[in-house]
């Protein structure tokens, strides 16, 4: 029944089966998350950035240029980058339904003035949808500043401070016996049921718009980014590591970085992702450019990246434009990623802390497997990488039992990796040649 509720495509998505991606769609896909999209986002907002803080005493120990963190935990008092995607595809729908351009409203008090006078304080819109955490946080605090309803559903496991934050803000949040996939699957049928509104990042069968507009909020932290380093340095990143979940926030940053890149250069892009929630990592391995769902309880430290079904508009992206790797690790990897934050004064949470371990994981001068994939990354002592913490300490148990924790020793299958897909068509082609040759 609830598979139904998605279309039967969902189903066979979330499990056992692949279904062609649209590779092909990327190079139209980019300019939705270009620096035009971003000025739009950040011209809605104000404000000031989220700090960069450059990690100075681990890129000396890591033996790297520069490691730029861009600290979302900053992001609106709510300790993670998901709040602009949320609260700007809210803001786009709202504006929708009363036939404004939203770059003539004022901000969040103007938006919210204006559908009141229209529809009334006493009619909200009701938003539904899953989350691991943060992202049903952003869509609570979205609807209390625009004066709507939130609905949230939280997978089994969730921490008990992330349905908090949710309550907090006003939203109703329900933990279910589910995976996040089904709780994906469940939000939708209770949409249908009941003429709620789906703000979803995850794509589905007719459902693109809002999760567009949801990466497109997500572009502004990309903008900030090369903005800040260009500040600091004068220089641009080498490198840029991405967390996957379903691939909207990484699809968004490197759709952005592409646009913007075009004139001068972009970073190598590295994806990262639980080892028992990598899809991005499984659809590479195949080799073929189809998107490969990963099923099961997903389970992980790292669980705002526990999420088994790529995004429709986040996978050709990366499909076509990773050019790095596709990587998988150890939840022990961003555990020291966490520590190390903490040393040079950023809270790291779980997914923020990922992306900190695993370049730490790379740098060991000890393991081959590590030194295989810096060659192939062109990663050492004149590299500026750039790492997005991208939540702070939203399980504050954990995030507490982390720090205690001594640092984990390098171990053989702590991380793996697939090569691009462009490098894969390249290895093949060349493959061919050889034995066109020898023929």
């Amino acid at each position: 029944k609830l598979g139904q509720t998605r279309e039967r495509a969902v189903r066979s998505r979330a499990g056992r089966c692949s279904r062609a991606a649209a590779a092909p769609m990327a190079g139209e896909l980019t300019p939705l998350f270009g620096p035009e999209a971003a000025k739009r986002v950040r011209h809605f907002f104000g404000g000031e950035p989220t700090p960069l803080v450059p990690l100075r005493q681990a890129a000396k120990a890591w033996g790297v240029a520069a490691i730029y963190v861009k600290d979302e935990s900053k992001r609106l008092g709510q300790q993670a980058f998901k709040v602009f995607g949320a609260t700007y595809a809210m803001a786009l729908s709202l504006a929708q339904r009363l036939e404004v351009d939203l770059d003539a409203v004022k901000g969040l008090e103007d938006l919210k003035s204006r559908y009141s006078e229209k529809f009334g304080a006493d009619a909200p819109t009701t938003f539904v949808t899953c989350t691991d955490g943060n992202h049903g946080r952003a869509v609570a605090w979205a609807a209390k500043q625009f004066g709507q309803r939130a609905v949230v559903y939280m997978p089994k496991g969730s921490a008990q401070a992330r349905v908090d934050h949710v309550r907090a803000h006003g939203g109703e949040c329900t933990v279910t016996d589910l995976n996040y996939d089904r709780t994906v699957e469940l939000a939708f049928q209770r949409a249908k049921e009941n003429g709620w509104t789906v703000l979803q990042d995850t794509t589905a069968p007719g459902y693109t718009e809002i999760p567009t507009w949801i990466m497109q909020g997500y572009t502004a932290m990309a903008d900030e980014s090369l903005e800040q380093i260009r500040a600091l340095d004068g220089l641009t990143p080498t490198h840029v590591l991405l967390q996957v979940g379903v691939g909207s926030m990484a699809g968004a940053v490197l759709g952005y970085l592409v646009e913007a890149g075009k004139d001068g250069g972009r970073p190598v892009a590295v994806t990262l992702e639980p080892k028992n929630a990598a899809c991005a990592y499984a659809s590479a391995s195949k080799g073929d450019g189809s998107m490969v769902t990963v099923d099961g309880d997903l389970e992980s430290m790292i669980a705002g990246l526990c999420c088994g079904v790529p995004s429709d508009i986040g996978w050709p992206i990366l499909a076509r434009h990773v050019d790095g790797a596709f990587c998988w690790l150890e939840d022990a990897v961003a555990g020291n990623g966490m520590r190390a934050a903490s040393k040079e004064g950023v809270e790291a949470g779980e997914c923020g802390g990922a992306g900190i371990g695993f370049l730490q994981r790379l740098m060991d001068p000890s393991c081959e497997q590590a030194a295989r994939l810096r060659a192939r990354l062109g990663l050492g002592e004149k590299s500026r990488v750039l790492v997005f913490n991208t939540e702070g300490a939203t399980d504050p148990e954990n995030y507490k039992k982390q720090l205690e924790l001594p640092d984990a020793a390098p171990a053989p299958g702590d991380f793996g990796f697939a090569v691009p897909l462009s490098a894969q068509a390249a290895e093949v082609a060349e493959s061919a040649a050889k034995r066109a040759r020898t023929s």
